[in-house]
């Protein structure tokens, strides 16, 4: 849990696993100067949305070394050092808990051990791959999303060794739509229209896109010549879609593939979607995630959409909003109730007898979830479930 000044942010920091992995002496000393280099950065950021969170040094992997290295003592005490005999018994829990894996071997090694592992483009971890004198530094899975091509163009700087990005779009000098998704923290669906957008945006240069949200100029897709931003009144000749609501489905109700016609392929899910949230005391994780679920389904948006939650200062320690942030991976701030009652009164916003006998203010949840955002409007006012109040505000424009 990290708190700032003023406000109270909460952000659930997802397990920021990573791992360097040798099988050779000349390998241990490839992977300690990869850690040095992790060493080297004492501060990073971990971006959600439009905000971003300061972490010291959150990334800086752990040293796996094969049980045949000579490691010395020094080196054991250290770096976060781990045995192992064989890769097949270590690599199923790496690959799911962490979203960097940096192999110093053989891609032909690496590729035999993690093929049964692969499932899908938005889950996989970033792979990178070095031969052991650190020469090349191969991406080689997970290059947008998982920021395997970023880490290896990082990687490669730091120890001043060759890059190896084979990515058709980076070749060509092209910033893909999935790229863009992961520097903005942003979602993709479906997975399978990356391949159709990829594939169009490389053939004809350049993609149509309609944002539901007003992007600013100074935004990087805006600012990106490959993309042509059309109207809302022609927003059904657009490949991509920006927009938190989820796809309008057509005919039978289904997805449609890579191989059909029918537009958008794409859409980008911003993290616009701002939850107020009030509850009783005591109130269960499972009951607020589930009045949250329920609040989403009604304007047809998902958890990846979410900004933040948001709430009044004298929750800003309820463990079941606390920890219903935390299953979601995003921030929980509070505001003091004098912040709450103002907002109630300047955007005339629903009050309650009850909320204002308990806590002294006219409600929480739709003052909350404004107050979230920058320049947002209300667009699910309170919605009342099991003891949980929610309520949904959406930003009107993104920088």
């Amino acid at each position: 849990m990290t708190v700032f000044s003023n406000n109270t942010w909460t952000i659930a920091k997802k397990a920021l696993r990573s791992a360097v992995i040798v099988l050779t002496d000349q390998g241990l000393v490839t992977g300690v100067r990869i850690i040095e280099t992790f060493q080297e950065r004492k501060v990073s950021s971990f971006s959600i949305g439009e905000s971003a969170f300061l972490f010291d040094n959150p990334v800086e992997p752990e040293l796996w070394i094969h049980k045949k290295c000579d490691v010395s003592q020094m080196i054991r005490e250290k770096y976060n050092c781990h045995n192992f005999e064989r890769l097949s018994e270590i690599l199923p829990d790496l690959w799911r808990e962490a979203f960097l894996l940096i192999f110093v071997m053989a891609a032909g090694i690496v590729v035999r051990q993690i093929a049964s592992l692969i499932q899908r483009k938005d889950c996989d971890p970033a792979v990178l791959v070095l031969d052991e004198k650190g020469q090349f530094v191969i991406s080689l899975l997970s290059g947008h999303l998982g920021g395997a091509n970023a880490w290896t163009q990082e990687l490669a700087d730091r120890l001043g060794a060759q890059p190896v990005i084979t990515t058709a779009t980076d070749v060509h000098g092209l910033i893909a739509p999935d790229e863009y998704a992961r520097r903005l923290g942003w979602s993709v669906e479906p997975i399978n229209g990356l391949k159709k957008v990829n594939r169009y945006l490389l053939d004809k240069g350049q993609l149509k896109i309609w944002s539901e949200i007003h992007l600013s100029p100074e935004h990087p897709l805006k600012k990106d010549k490959h993309y042509y931003f059309v109207s809302a009144e022609e927003k059904e000749t657009a490949q991509i879609w920006v927009t938190p609501f989820s796809r309008p489905l057509r005919g039978k109700e289904k997805i449609p593939n890579e191989k059909e016609e029918k537009l958008p392929w794409l859409i980008l899910v911003p993290r616009a979607l701002c939850i107020g949230v009030g509850s009783r005391r005591g109130i269960s994780k499972e009951k607020v995630l589930e009045a949250i679920q329920a609040s989403l389904t009604k304007i047809k948006a998902t958890d990846q959409s979410i900004l933040g939650i948001f709430s009044i200062d004298i929750k800003q320690n309820e463990a079941g909003i606390v920890e219903a942030a935390q299953e979601l991976g995003v921030p929980f701030q509070s505001f003091t109730a004098s912040e709450i009652q103002n907002a109630v009164n300047r955007q005339e916003l629903s009050r309650s007898e009850f909320v204002k006998e308990k806590i002294g203010v006219d409600g929480v949840c739709e003052a909350a979830s404004l107050l979230g955002t920058k320049q947002g409007e209300l667009i699910l006012p309170k919605q009342i479930r099991n003891g949980v109040t929610v309520a949904i505000s959406m930003e009107r424009s993104l920088l």
